[in-house]
């Protein structure tokens, strides 16, 4: 069986102001074998285990999470994603927000399908290339019922345009998904990059990220300014 695992996660927020972010990104973590991912993060977790060396948020809530865990563990773990040699990719939607159409300022969740379908149309095309006979989609349990009637319907839309391949969608616990939590961190890395102009986390996992898409590139106009 040739199977495309797709785990997909989120950056930023719906606050379309000067106070929110200026930037919501849409992530997808490409694998074949996904255990070659989990197996060395959950070797990490539990050697962060003795003397508290994971720190207090992983110390409660026991996975990784990269906009909370330490500076420490955040080392840790981008040392090991940034040495996945397995097949994989990772591909982004990326947003300026401020450059939507201000009808989706008030209709986030308008706003959040036309991202989602960009990011899934896009992961169906490729499985469809590559000839894979199954493709599994799992995302982060931190969407809520709201986004997920939305991905629900994207997805079985999109299901109808590619009937060839099998496909599953899942909403899976991140503490017990750890390539929902690499794809945290990937996206994390990739949302600091057009959010700060941070490239201390890119600059490691850079060589995997595949393609980072700005679905509003094109538009010139601004519809407000962000706070500097």
């Amino acid at each position: 069986m040739n199977t495309l695992y797709l785990f997909i996660d989120e950056s930023g927020n719906f606050d379309f102001s000067p106070n929110g972010t200026r930037f919501f990104v849409l992530t997808v973590l490409s694998a074949t074998s996904p255990f070659e991912i989990g197996s060395p993060l959950l070797r990490l977790r539990y050697d962060l285990l003795p003397n508290y060396a994971c720190g207090p948020r992983m110390e409660e809530h026991g996975f990784f999470h990269a906009s909370e865990d330490l500076q420490e563990v955040r080392n840790h773990v981008f040392s090991i994603i940034s040495r996945l040699d397995h097949p994989m990719r990772v591909d982004s939607i990326i947003a300026q927000k401020n450059k939507a159409n201000p009808k989706l300022h008030n209709q986030p969740l308008e706003f959040y399908k036309i991202l989602a379908e960009a990011l899934l149309k896009y992961a169906f095309n490729r499985a469809v290339w590559h000839d894979y006979d199954h493709v599994v989609v799992v995302f982060s349990s931190l969407f809520d019922r709201k986004k997920r009637g939305i991905l629900k319907q994207a997805f079985k839309s999109l299901i109808k345009q590619y009937a060839k391949v099998s496909y599953a969608l899942y909403f899976h616990d991140s503490k017990f998904e750890f390539c929902n939590q690499a794809a945290d961190y990937f996206g994390w890395a990739i949302y600091r990059k057009w959010e700060s102009n941070d490239y201390r986390s890119y600059s490691l996992v850079q060589h995997l990220i595949k393609s980072e898409f700005g679905i509003f590139e094109k538009g010139g106009r601004e519809f407000y300014e962000y706070k500097k």
